[in-house]
């Protein structure tokens, strides 16, 4: 049955496009989301910039493996994987922890709704480092004589 599905779903949201990226993002995110916002509430005088970024860093080594599971694939080993995406992590954490941190001070009543705007946009550029520099994904072709460019 799972092996069904997964070929369904590979059929209809390919691996590597930034649809499959977002419903494994969507998960990872609710997961990050969740423990952001019970952080802002359990340590409310601790800098908003430094509780993004463990939230940030603990969900960004989960997301490496449910991106290579089920956003890529696995044709590059997980020590070349690993180790190409602890600087895309790195980037992303400080990236977001300081645009959070300007959203912030900027519209401070707003933060938890900018806080999903900001998830949002680090993604879209995770996502393309991921792809094309961390898994280097291309989806495979092949030529068939009954379905050409398949």
């Amino acid at each position: 049955m799972t092996t069904r599905a997964f070929t369904w779903l590979d059929q209809q949201v390919p691996r590597g496009s930034l649809v499959r990226f977002s419903i494994a993002g969507g998960f990872n995110s609710a997961i990050f989301y969740g423990g952001w916002a019970w952080l802002l509430a359990a340590f409310s005088t601790i800098d908003i910039r430094i509780l993004w970024g463990v939230c940030w860093g603990i969900t960004g080594v989960m997301a490496h493996y449910v991106h290579r599971w089920f956003t890529f694939d696995n044709r590059k080993p997980v020590s070349w994987t690993l180790l190409t995406a602890v600087p895309v992590y790195t980037l992303s954490l400080v990236g977001s922890s300081v645009s959070i941190g300007w959203l912030a001070e900027m519209f401070p009543e707003d933060v938890r709704v900018l806080g999903i705007l900001n998830l949002l946009a680090w993604g879209l550029i995770v996502w393309l480092m991921m792809r094309f520099w961390v898994f280097q994904y291309a989806s495979t072709t092949h030529v068939s004589p009954t379905h050409q460019g398949e």
